[in-house]
């Protein structure tokens, strides 16, 4: 209790003052004196300096877990870049020889082709011809100037029967005596002068695949022409011969090869009977004298086929400018289905795998033709889509949607169209090539699908092609003879759209403009033709 104090004064009127010690004794806080003593005793000097340290190791312990976190934490990896022949296109100009080609570079590089593949004759002629290494050489120089990369067509099965290795083979020269595939025959047949083929194997040309050789005295197999002998790959020494072809091209400084009927290259060497094709998969009217009559389980697909492209694979990548980078192709051309890689094989040496060309046919059921591509897709196959009967405007068309598939698009020289100079930027094919690099075709989903004419029950082919936060690309390709006004049914395509593309000739059929927006449910397309349009993704649909 604080303390009072009577204070003595006038006390006429009887008053007193009483003084409380409590108001002279409220607390001012320290002197100035006060504190520098303070401030300069010991405790008190460490005990500040301790926790300034203990602020400043605090504040880097949050830092340093904020970091932690933002580095450790789960997070989405950056896609896998494509490679130069995913994204393609790859123009096929194998139908010409290489000499004729070259007039053609200027043409493919405004088409922003990434590479074409070149077809250089008989395979093996590069080891005795230095004249057709050095016209090559040139020809896969001008292609680079260009802007070109140039992949080589080679067939590995057989060599001409003038070759001197057949020459020397039928004579029974070492090592060549083993270079090709001998049988002795069977019975003689009553009248004839020579023995009956090992068994009925049929060739390709739907003949017998034995030939006999009166100075050999035995047959030889050819599944192709009886000229073309086929060499005997089981044999190391004949697949150390194709290892130096593989180099000798490769030497040129092309990019890549392409293989040719390669899945027959191997047989089973005991020669047993092949079996004929019944049911489902049958050629109606074939006979045991047609080649699609049997089975060929025998003379395609071996056992020891994935080994052999796994090793020329290897070859091709070691000899090329970046040995071991896998930036060169290596690739089989399909001819027929199911492809190599949709059957259980090992095709991981294949780059990039091929598709067989899916030919869509005048009035084919569209639905069934889009499973088919779809069945490919995953894969991001070397892939080529023709029309039946062919047609060189309309496959010019249908180009144009090859073009947004998660493939890397194989054209033809005549797809790629005339580009004259009444064909605007945005009507050249070039225009959606630019596409291939864009995040929804590189990166994005898609879906193929047929969908439907509002005022038929005609059918059109869709390829959409989308990614969150990027724009998104459809085509329509109409293959039918009447114009069309699609119904765009795909997930992820919005009520409204706007032109991204269209030829010079259906700019003129429709009078379409570039961002013409028009409705999902009424795109018109004019007959064979192809429309490719922009639109925003729905949202649904980007997660």
């Amino acid at each position: 209790m604080a303390d009072a104090k009577y204070v003595v004064g006038d006390h006429r009127n009887g008053d007193a003052k009483i003084e409380l010690d409590a108001n002279k004794r409220q607390f001012s806080g320290l002197t100035k004196e006060e504190l520098l003593k303070y401030a300069d005793d010991p405790f008190w000097v460490r005990l500040r300096w301790f926790m300034f340290a203990l602020f400043w190791a605090l504040w880097l312990c949050m830092l340093a877990g904020a970091i932690a976190i933002i580095v450790r934490a789960p997070k989405c990896s950056a896609p896998t870049p494509k490679a130069w022949f995913e994204k393609g296109p790859i123009v096929d100009a194998s139908a010409i020889a290489f000499d004729d080609v070259e007039p053609h570079l200027p043409l493919i590089q405004s088409s922003k082709a990434a590479a074409i593949f070149a077809d250089v004759g008989p395979a093996y002629e590069v080891l005795d011809s230095p004249d057709l290494r050095e016209r090559f050489t040139k020809f896969v120089a001008k292609a680079k100037e260009y802007g070109i990369k140039v992949i080589v067509d080679l067939t590995p099965n057989f060599v001409s029967a003038t070759h001197n290795w057949f020459v020397l083979s039928v004579n029974r020269t070492e090592p060549y005596d083993s270079y090709f595939n001998w049988a002795k025959g069977g019975d003689y047949a009553e009248g004839s002068g020579t023995p009956s083929p090992p068994n009925k194997w049929v060739s390709t040309m739907n003949t017998s695949a034995w030939e006999w050789n009166e100075d050999r005295k035995e047959f030889y197999l050819h599944q192709f022409g009886k000229e073309q002998p086929d060499l005997n790959f089981h044999n190391p020494q004949v697949v150390a011969e194709f290892d130096k072809v593989l180099r000798m091209w490769m030497k040129t400084g092309a990019d890549g090869v392409r293989l040719h009927k390669v899945r027959l290259a191997l047989v089973n060497s005991s020669y047993p009977p092949e079996y004929e094709v019944k049911g489902r998969g049958s050629v109606p009217d074939s006979d045991h004298t047609s080649y699609p009559y049997w089975r060929h389980i025998h003379t395609t697909d071996q056992p020891g086929l994935d080994a052999l492209l796994a090793r020329w694979s290897k070859v091709v990548d070691d000899s090329s400018s970046t040995p071991g980078s896998g930036e060169t192709v290596f690739t089989v051309a399909e001819e027929a289905q199911p492809e190599l890689f949709l059957l259980a094989r090992n095709v991981t040496g294949l780059r990039p795998r091929s598709a067989a060309p899916l030919a869509l046919k005048a009035g084919a059921n569209v639905s069934a033709f889009a499973q088919d591509v779809r069945k490919r897709l995953p894969h991001w196959p070397a892939i080529k889509l023709k029309v039946s009967p062919s047609d060189e405007a309309e496959e010019s068309e249908l180009a144009e949607l090859a073009l947004l598939l998660p493939a890397a698009p194989v054209l033809e020289l005549k797809q790629l169209g005339d580009e004259n100079n009444d064909t605007s930027p945005s009507e050249k094919l070039s225009h959606l090539v630019s596409l291939r690099a864009d995040a929804s075709i590189e990166h994005g989903h898609y879906e193929l699908a047929a969908v439907r004419d509002n005022n038929s029950s005609q059918e059109l082919l869709a390829c959409a092609r989308w990614k969150q936060g990027h724009t998104g690309y459809v085509a329509v390709f109409n293959p039918g003879s009447t114009e069309a006004r699609a119904n765009l049914t795909l997930s992820s395509v919005p009520d409204t759209l706007t032109v991204h593309h269209v030829s010079h000739a259906v700019r003129e059929y429709t009078n379409y403009t570039s961002n013409l927006p028009v409705s999902r449910d009424s795109v018109l397309v004019p007959p064979r033709s192809t429309v490719v349009l922009s639109y925003v993704p729905k949202e649904s649909e980007e997660q």
